[in-house]
């Protein structure tokens, strides 16, 4: 009995073999749990896999969005995926177009929608696309099935997967806010032209008239500007933030192809005259190419962002003298007028703000803010005769803007209908002394009080006057591709142009009369006289002002935009 009572303690005793037995034990807990490992990690391979296949089929379908179904397939044909697509009218799949319940289809199945995708981040993600067939510009491509399970299936069904890809066309558009007057006083201009680049500019009104009259394509400046200063390799966003000379810039215009006989001619004199300017300037102030900025320079002549030569001269020029004052004296430059003084302040347009853009919808473009204070003088008509008259002009022009609204696709061609959202500058005209100090401080505005017109031994006038034309809410312009091949320059305007205004500001003065020792109210005889010398004054001030503000790229109260080209391109995916 002792013996076998020693057996047994021995055998307790003696481990060996305790790991064989655990592993025994434990083995079928380890099997099922590496059974559902497998099962989880192919389920995650099988979801990865269906969200690829659905954003690359979305994408393959919105670049065929005539029958975005069959590209789907197609796309699945040629990457070995037995994926039907499902159709109003059954399931198309390689053997052609089958009946089906899509409550009993067993595998998987993708449905397409076709829609419209705006990329517009004040929307939120799931609003931003829009199911459409009229004009289309995205697809929706939606995959769902059963997945595969190899272990677990013994005591569970599969898990229903699901994969959503979503793809737009890659849409662009180029457009640009622009001036066109056909009154040209070349005193005027080459005056305000000199004062901008601080040397003589000496064209006539030939000259003014060809580079008004010409285009060229922007790109092509930027060409032309990389080739003449030998850089190699560059972006165009490098090119644009790179500091140049503003003769660089006239040499890259003239270089640039499109320029017919007169427009070089002209700009051959003004690269003689004006080419040594020390003003500099960075051309992103004046040309935005986001969409662009990481294509090579030479690599985008498929895109045509056409703007007028006189336009990029004077958005240039004015660029390069951002807030800073100039003081010109016309002298008697302008008929009718004894003498005429201008002071010019430009203000610093918002950042990211050019005149002439490649974007996609929700790209701004601008025109600088402007100030103007002129004095001109002119002996008196009738009761005043003999008597010289003084009239001291502000004139404040608010940031004309242009927003990228919208681009249409039309089907499978790469153009597309544009819609852009416009307001024109908002323009003050007062007639009084401005307070200098702060002209060029566009922080604050400048205090008008009321000046004296005429100062005369027994007689004195003084006045004040001030009206405004404003225009805050857009309008949304559309250029259909038709109007974009033919260049087509559609105008937005306030309800009052600049000759109104004056009229207006003319009319309604605040007059203080002094004969001798006393302040009367004005007689009507001298009312009238001023009046009259005051009305003889619209035409001469006219020029200066709209010669002025075309130097500028300004049409007061009036905005011009042209869009000269608008691309949906290669699909992209989406969010």
């Amino acid at each position: 009995m002792r013996d076998r009572y020693s057996a047994l303690k021995a055998i307790i005793r003696d481990d060996r073999g305790n790991i064989a037995i655990s592993a025994a034990l434990v083995s079928p807990l380890l099997i099922g749990a590496l059974a559902l490992g497998v099962d989880y990690g192919s389920l995650t391979l099988q979801q990865r896999e269906l969200q690829q296949a659905a954003d690359l089929a979305a994408i393959a379908a919105a670049a065929n969005l005539s029958d975005p179904e069959k590209a789907t397939l197609e796309y699945f044909q040629m990457n070995g995926l037995d994926i039907p697509v499902a159709t109003a009218k059954g399931l198309l799949t390689d053997q052609g177009l089958i009946a089906y319940d899509p409550n009993e289809t067993p595998g998987i199945v993708a449905t397409v929608t076709p829609g419209r995708y705006t990329a517009d981040p004040a929307i939120s993600v799931a609003a931003r696309f829009v199911r459409t067939r009229s004009y289309a510009d995205a697809a929706r491509v939606e995959i769902h099935g059963k997945g595969q399970l190899f272990f677990a299936s013994a005591f569970t069904d599969p898990p229903t997967l699901g994969a959503v890809g979503t793809a737009a066309a890659n849409k662009v558009a180029a457009f640009s806010i622009g001036s066109r007057l056909a009154s040209l006083h070349d005193g005027i201009l080459n005056a305000v032209l000199s004062g901008l680049l601080g040397t003589t500019v000496d064209l006539d009104v030939m000259d003014y008239r060809a580079l008004l009259d010409s285009q060229v394509n922007a790109l092509g400046i930027l060409d032309a500007l990389a080739i003449n200063l030998g850089l190699t390799a560059l972006t165009y966003d490098e090119l644009l933030q790179t500091e140049i000379s503003y003769g660089s810039l006239l040499r890259a215009i003239l270089a640039t192809p499109g320029l017919d006989a007169k427009s070089k001619s002209a700009m051959e004199a003004l690269v003689r005259t004006a080419s040594k300017t020390r003003l500099s300037l960075k051309l992103a102030e004046i040309i935005g190419l986001e969409p662009l900025a990481e294509n090579l320079v030479g690599s985008s002549s498929y895109m045509t962002l056409d703007i007028g030569v006189f336009d990029v001269l004077t958005a240039a020029a004015s660029a390069a003298n951002e807030q800073s004052q100039i003081d010109l004296d016309l002298g008697v430059k302008v008929p009718g007028l004894a003498s005429a003084k201008l002071s010019l302040a430009i203000g610093e347009p918002a950042i990211v703000s050019p005149k002439a853009a490649v974007g996609t919808p929700g790209t701004i473009i601008r025109t600088a803010q402007t100030r103007l204070a002129i004095e001109i003088s002119s002996e008196g008509m009738l009761a005043l005769a003999g008597i010289k008259v003084r009239v001291p002009i502000y004139l404040e022009v608010a940031h004309a803007e242009a927003k990228l609204a919208s681009i249409r696709c039309q089907g499978a061609s790469n153009e597309g209908n544009v819609q852009v959202e416009a307001v024109p500058g908002v323009v003050e005209l007062a007639l009084g002394e401005v307070n200098t100090k702060a002209f060029a401080n566009f922080g604050t505005t400048p205090r008008v009080s009321k000046a004296t017109l005429v100062a005369a031994p027994l007689l004195g006038i003084d006045a004040l006057a001030y009206v405004n034309a404003s225009n805050m809410q857009p309008k949304t312009l559309t250029f259909t591709a038709s109007d974009i091949r033919s260049d087509v320059i559609k105008t937005i305007s306030t309800s009052d142009t600049l000759t109104s205004l004056q009229a207006s500001l003319l009319k309604n003065l605040d007059l203080d009369v002094r004969l001798g020792p006393l302040s009367i109210s004005s007689p009507k005889a001298i009312q009238m006289a001023l009046s009259d010398t005051l009305s003889a004054l619209t035409v001469p001030l006219d020029k200066i002002l709209y010669n002025t503000l075309l130097t500028l790229g300004i049409r007061v109260g009036e905005t011009d935009i042209r869009v000269t080209d608008a691309r949906c391109m290669q699909s992209v995916l989406v969010q």
